[in-house]
């Protein structure tokens, strides 16, 4: 009998590196000879398992589709090749979510440990290296950008040179969804008071700072306002988001709960765009206090509260002993620090 390394370049899959090889159908390698016949091998696809692990977290389909940015039809392609892979009933029908059988869930438990014991091991091998480097990825919010993006690369150039931090700018949503991926190492995202937690699933969430939110008013109404509160403002027009938007919903909840539907007569993408078209003094607004510049701060209504919303900074559970991610938090913790010290002294303006 020929040598196995004949027999695997002679059924045409030698010329590919073993880890690929290892992704071809099983009998393709035992016609190489590579698996023996009778041993039953599946291979599964790491991909789709994760899907399976984002159903276990969503519950639905449009929802996993929604997370990895392609079709529902897609995904329920792939769960059930995901099924026939494995010979096993993964999931199952309850209304209009998907529940995991058994099966399923004993899947997604090892699947987890995997994708951990992968991350842990790339934070290992970072570990063992004598200084802090390589590339990492900060994905983060329109105002958590100059607050907080631009203040780490500035520090990390200085302090850690070998160390290059690339920024890019993503909403909240979407920079969980690239952390999932692997895209990024690092999210910097907010969740609104009324808002449930979507980092579950492997992610881990370090609180970095609370951002109330603060009302904004034309100057001539803020004595009626600071007397009769937010329905005060009950007839004039105001500013938000896009329909569907945070700041939309933030309005709607606030205006509900002062008995009122609110005129929105402007709707602009980005607190910092809102807290402009505010400066003009023709409508009100609630925007979020970490995109108020000093020369509005005027236009702010002291004493009412329509709530607020968390900083978190979040990473995938596996790279919680990776010196580069730990040097990230570490600093952005400081910014923190330092910033609510120079709030307290009066030094800045929050």
């Amino acid at each position: 009998m020929a040598p196995a390394a004949e027999r695997f370049n002679a059924q045409g899959v030698g010329s590919q590196p073993f880890s690929r090889a290892l992704l071809l159908p099983v009998s393709r390698l035992q016609a190489a000879g590579l698996v023996p016949v009778q041993v039953v091998v599946r291979m599964l696809d790491l991909r789709r398992m994760m899907m399976l692990c984002d159903l276990a977290d969503l519950g639905t389909v449009t929802a996993v589709a929604e997370r990895r940015n392609i079709t529902s039809s897609a995904v329920s392609q792939q769960l059930r090749v995901l099924e026939q892979e494995t010979g096993a009933v993964l999931f199952r029908r309850h209304g209009r979510t998907l529940g995991l059988t058994q099966s399923g869930e004993i899947l997604v438990e090892h699947v987890r440990r995997v994708v951990g014991a992968v991350e842990e091991a790339m934070s290992a091998v970072a570990a063992s290296r004598d200084s802090v480097g390589g590339q990492l990825t900060v994905a983060g919010f329109e105002t958590s950008i100059p607050s907080l993006a631009a203040p780490l690369v500035q520090r990390l150039s200085r302090d850690e040179p070998h160390l290059h931090v690339r920024v890019i700018q993503e909403g909240s949503a979407t920079a969980l969804h690239s952390l999932r991926r692997g895209e990024i190492d690092v999210a910097l995202i907010y969740r609104l008071y009324f808002l449930a937690d979507e980092t579950v699933g492997g992610l881990v969430s370090r609180p970095l700072f609370h951002d109330p939110l603060v009302l904004l008013a034309p100057t001539h109404l803020h004595e009626r306002t600071l007397e009769q509160g937010l329905s005060a403002l009950a007839g004039e027009p105001w500013i938000t988001g896009p329909y569907g938007s945070s700041w939309a919903a933030a309005l709607d909840l606030a205006s509900e709960s002062a008995g009122f539907v609110p005129q929105v007569k402007h709707r602009v993408r980005g607190a910092p765009n809102m807290c402009q078209l505010a400066a003009t003094e023709v409508a009100s607004a609630i925007v979020p206090r970490l995109s108020l510049p000093s020369v509005l701060e005027r236009l702010m209504v002291d004493g009412i509260d329509v709530g607020g919303r968390s900083v978190y900074a979040v990473h995938r559970e596996g790279a919680q002993r990776n010196p580069a991610v730990s040097v990230v938090l570490r600093t952005l913790r400081t910014i923190v620090a330092e910033r609510e010290a120079a709030l307290q002294d009066g030094s800045v303006s929050s």
